[in-house]
């Protein structure tokens, strides 16, 4: 765990080279438009586009020194909360970053009264299904052959109480 919590706020242009390089070192560049194109600049133009988009809520992590620790990216789209993205800098993972970011998201989801927050996730990735389960997300579906390179992915959800 961090010394001190994370500070999550909104995502601003200036946090964009950071978020990349977290993005460079947390996932497959097929995953990231590298298959067509450069991944960072398919990545960077992404996350422009994701910026400027009204439903889109793009926020970071930030150390004591103001550092981009990690970062979420998640469509508010009328009731629901579809959570895209979120990564965590090799250097912060297993120190509550990824954790402090979800529950930020949760956060907003139960402020805006969404009804769920669903997402996809490799189901590789045991370490993100146990922390979502132990948030509250439960398994719904398996999509076969959801991710570029033919894994599947877990869809999970969280439903919330009514307001």
């Amino acid at each position: 765990m961090l010394g001190d919590d994370p500070t999550i706020e909104p995502m601003t242009e200036a946090d964009i080279d950071a978020t990349l390089a977290i993005d460079l070192a947390s996932f497959h560049p097929r995953d990231i438009g590298g298959e067509r194109e450069d991944p960072r600049r398919a990545r960077e133009e992404n996350l422009r586009e994701e910026l400027a988009r009204t439903w889109a809520r793009l926020r970071v992590a930030r150390g004591r020194g103001g550092d981009v620790l990690g970062y979420i990216l998640f469509w508010h789209v009328v009731d629901e909360i579809h959570l895209l993205n979120v990564a965590v800098a090799p250097a912060a993972r297993r120190r509550g970053v990824g954790r402090a970011l979800v529950d930020d998201l949760v956060a907003f989801a139960r402020r805006e009264r969404a009804a769920k927050v669903l997402l996809e996730v490799r189901a590789s990735n045991e370490p993100a299904i146990r922390l979502y389960e132990r948030l509250g997300f439960a398994r719904f579906n398996v999509r076969k052959a959801y991710y570029s390179d033919g894994e599947d992915g877990v869809e999970m959800m969280l439903e919330l109480d009514p307001p």
